[in-house]
């Protein structure tokens, strides 16, 4: 008997798998072309120094301005720049660690991609070459794609970027927001800010969730004043999938 292919749906629904051992650079919300430089050196510059084998880009590597609903300076609005600066920070990267994967998980910036297609031009849906992973490929990225609302597990902790568990702006504690909608240890990005929170059980055993900052401007003109921080990650994952998290403000 012919079995039917899975729907797009239930496939970016069932979590990616990551075994080890692996020392992860875990790089989240950089927004080019409004990253900051001298944050996302001194990110790249600890994974150098700690051994990092592999890079994991927690969405929202592109800010997509140029395809925003919001008013745009119209001085900004260049989308072949913005995919060429991105192509150049993930070459730097890949020179500066050497790693032997890099994962870009799509955020909800890059989600304003398929949304200002299906809104513009929605003929245009489906035709491969407007697919957001054919055009990152066509820029030699040279990365695994992520779907937007896939979830990743690296052994016993869980990667999401953080728009996938539910709308809200996580307030002045973002890990403890993302502790609420997941109940279990998760790492995120998406609020820009860093932020740990650790809960007991019943028998004590605990969880903890970590909000990671961020790599972009910390001062955009749409929402200067801000709780945000610059930050990163980074996950050491063994043979057996047990993980050390380590959430770095910068």
């Amino acid at each position: 008997m012919i079995k039917l292919p899975k729907s797009e749906t239930q496939i970016s629904r069932r979590p990616l798998v990551i075994k080890g051992p692996r020392r992860i650079l875990v790089l989240s919300d950089i927004h080019v072309p409004f990253h900051d430089s001298a944050a996302l050196k001194k990110a790249v510059a600890y994974g150098v120094e700690n051994g990092a084998t592999d890079v994991y880009l927690n969405g929202d590597l592109l800010d997509f301005y140029s395809l925003s609903s919001f008013a745009k300076d119209p001085r900004e609005r260049d989308l072949h720049h913005e995919l060429k600066t991105a192509a150049s920070v993930i070459e730097y990267i890949r020179a500066e660690i050497n790693p032997s994967k890099i994962w870009f998980k799509v955020g909800n910036h890059e989600d304003r991609f398929e949304r200002y297609i299906k809104t513009k031009a929605p003929e245009l849906m489906g035709v491969k070459m407007f697919n957001l992973e054919d055009i990152f490929n066509a820029y030699n990225f040279g990365v695994e794609f992520v779907e937007t609302w896939r979830a990743v597990k690296f052994g016993d902790i869980v990667g999401v970027h953080g728009h996938e568990v539910g709308r809200g702006s996580g307030g002045l504690h973002p890990a403890r927001w993302l502790h609420l909608r997941t109940n279990r240890a998760t790492f995120c990005g998406h609020f820009h800010k860093t932020d740990t929170f650790t809960s007991k059980d019943i028998l004590g055993e605990k969880t903890t969730t970590h909000a990671l900052g961020c790599l972009c401007d910390l001062q955009p003109e749409y929402l200067v004043k801000n709780n945000w921080t610059h930050g990163f990650g980074f996950l050491i994952l063994d043979a057996r999938g047990r993980s050390e998290f380590k959430n770095i403000k910068l």
